[in-house]
């Protein structure tokens, strides 16, 4: 028997079968996803989230945020409730790390529950922490979204319960099954609907899945050519400003699309429902059923005709799940070989997923079902390589392989920018490259534990478990001192100040400065252009502001030269770290303006409010639009509509 032969049906007795090894296999799971994914703090879309749950905390605050003015994410999730809740009993730092923990527990917990319903607990964890190592992406072509998250936000939860929802309908507890899909549609519907799609064709006649999808498409066509709004295209500037800004929503052009690394899982499926184990063969087709469509819609979508209601429905989103069932896929092909045959096809897929990049990893695989397809093909190929081929030049082509694959693993994984571990109980740093941090180091430790006998093997997860939630939290010092200024003594500073809570305030040189250390509306923030494609007139808004500021500009942030689009608004032209006097001036023109705060005067207009602190926030001078718009009459610079 082979190390991965703990399937259903061929466990072994004794304590490779209790519950004792089953959580040791979870504690092993868990500490590599720990150690790839070290917590590095709020950031990315852990920013939307924050603000999301504060906004439920403190309504009042955000009313006339941009973000929230014309409707928001969280209208559509009951997941910043849970967070605002936890926001009540512990600060910001602390509420998000803990989100984030338990985001990554729930998102493992569904990895190793599917694995286990399908290959057994020991191939299930092998299989959690070949995903947690390898971390693929799961957009059209930006790399910007990983299956793993180790920072708060809904998306691990919805993912978690939706492939537990999955194992609980395959294991034929429909009831759990619809409970957990309830659940992880309440927290994200964009990341759930996936599961229950293909739970559905799973469930549903092939005649019946046809039916009800032409009559989608049908449906949306129809509404198109009858004009319905919400399948409109996107006018001219909408889509630009999505397109520039929100490259995950709409790809900029069609050679950012990552085509064959989107088409490699679809394949893996395919020759999945060929190869793998028989009982999971339907489940396999009817992944890469719903993948194939999403991925079609989404292409038209995003290269050809930008709908409205398509475009804020993001079903490309729904990869996520073709690329984590694909990994699982994979495993039960190998495991399914005869012994003889398992290294060829690890090796063979291996080299196939680091190709996947390139646009000829789809085409191997794809290569490999037309053998079984046609197995003619097979017996010209395996004639050519027996007969005119000799033992010498097979060897050397096989070395040329393992070379080529070599260079890809490389250039995919390695990275160039070295990452600090810090050991907080012994006060040390160790520097070290990304690659060697957070993949080749829990890559070790999972081999090292995964060679023990069982008792021992229980005993050592579970300590380095401990070790590894110790190590988790590896925030640099300064972002912790920014982080625990969030939501702390923030009314007396608005004091301070001089701002009300729920005034409208510009921050030069510091985008989350509104909304996390003063917990009040921001006027126009980089932060501020995600999710644009949800509401015309907060990207249009958002949009006639920035070119406002960016025409005032007088200091930028960034420290290198490159192009901007005017459409992309993180463009850092748009955001300053200062104004001049005559810009402040300008500015608080816009009557939906009350407050512009800098950290250096501005020239040639004094400051009304200036308040020095020996904090991170240093010197912060106040300047209060009604005041200056009281000495001058300016017609308004932006509107809502």
């Amino acid at each position: 028997m082979g190390p991965l032969d703990d399937k259903a049906g061929t466990h072994r007795p004794g304590l490779e079968k209790g519950w004792a090894q089953h959580a040791g296999y979870g504690a092993l799971a868990w500490t590599v996803w720990l150690l790839s994914h070290p917590y590095q703090g709020i950031w990315h879309d852990a920013r939307i989230y924050l603000v999301l749950a504060l906004n439920r905390l403190l309504p009042d605050a955000f009313v006339r945020d941009v973000w929230f003015a014309f409707g928001s994410q969280g209208d559509l999730t009951l997941f910043d409730e849970a967070y605002a809740a936890l926001l009540r009993v512990l600060p910001p730092s602390e509420a998000a790390k803990a989100v984030a923990m338990a985001g990554g527990a729930v998102w493992l917990a569904g990895c190793l529950v599917l694995g286990a319903r399908m290959l057994g607990w020991r191939c299930a964890a092998a299989y959690a922490s070949l995903l947690a190592i390898l971390n693929p992406s799961y957009d059209l072509g930006a790399n910007l979204l990983f299956v793993n998250e180790s920072f708060a936000t809904a998306r691990p939860y919805a993912m978690g319960l939706a492939l537990a929802g999955m194992a609980a309908w395959i294991g034929g507890h429909r009831a759990a099954a619809g409970l957990l899909f309830a659940v992880a549609l309440t927290l994200h519907p964009l990341m759930a609907i996936g599961g229950i799609a293909c739970i559905l064709v799973l469930a549903l006649r092939d005649r019946v899945v046809l039916g009800l999808l032409l009559l989608t498409i049908a449906a949306l066509a129809v509404g198109a050519w009858a004009g319905v709004p919400l399948l409109e295209r996107m006018d001219p500037l909408w889509e630009s400003l999505v397109r520039h800004t929100s490259a995950i929503v709409l790809p900029l052009e069609a050679s950012e699309v990552g085509l064959d690394r989107n088409l490699w899982p679809i394949a893996l499926l395919l020759l999945a429902g060929r190869l793998g184990a028989a009982r999971h063969r339907r489940l396999y087709h009817a992944v890469a059923f719903v993948a194939v469509w999403c991925l079609l819609v989404a292409l038209v979508v995003g290269l050809y005709y930008p709908a409205v209601l398509l475009a804020q429905a993001q079903v490309w989103r729904v990869s996520w799940l073709a690329t984590v069932v694909a990994l699982l896929a994979a495993l039960d092909i190998i495991v399914t070989r005869p012994i003889p045959r398992r290294r060829a096809a690890a090796f063979g897929l291996t080299v196939s997923y680091l190709a996947a990049g390139s646009g000829l990893g789809s085409a191997l695989l794809l290569a490999g079902y037309a053998t079984l397809v046609a197995p003619s093909a097979l017996t010209i190929v395996n004639a050519v390589w027996q007969t005119h081929c000799s033992e010498r030049t097979r060897r050397l082509i096989i070395a040329a392989i393992v070379v080529w694959a070599s260079v890809l693993a490389y250039f995919r994984f390695s990275g160039n920018l070295p990452t600090e571990i810090e050991w907080p109980l012994l006060g040390v740093k160790l520097e070290a490259p990304s690659f060697i941090a957070h993949k080749l180091l829990p890559a070790l430790v999972f081999l090292g534990v995964w060679t023990l006998t069982p008792r021992i093997r229980v005993v050592s997860a579970w300590f380095l478990l401990g070790m590894a939630l110790i190590l988790w939290d590896q925030r640099t010092s300064a972002t912790r001192t920014l982080e625990a200024g969030y939501l702390h003594d923030d009314q007396a500073l608005l004091q301070a100040l001089g701002i009300r809570r729920g005034d409208v305030v510009y921050w030069a040189g510091n985008d989350l400065g509104p909304w996390f250390t003063l917990v009040t509306a921001g006027y126009a923030q980089s932060v501020q252009g995600i999710g644009i494609v949800f509401a015309r007139p907060h990207a249009l808004t958002l949009y006639t502001r920035l070119r406002a500021i960016g025409d005032l500009s007088e200091g930028r942030n960034d420290t290198g030269s490159g192009e901007w689009s005017p459409f992309d608004l993180h463009a850092p032209i748009y955001h300053p770290s200062s104004l001049s006097g005559h810009g402040v001036r300008t500015l608080c023109a816009d009557g939906a303006l009350d407050h512009i705060i800098q950290h250096r005067a501005a020239d040639g207009l004094p400051a009304h409010t200036i308040v020095r602190r020996r904090s991170h926030l240093g010197a912060m001078y106040v300047y209060h639009c009604a005041r200056l718009r009281a000495q001058n009459q300016w017609p308004n610079l932006t509107s809502p509509d």
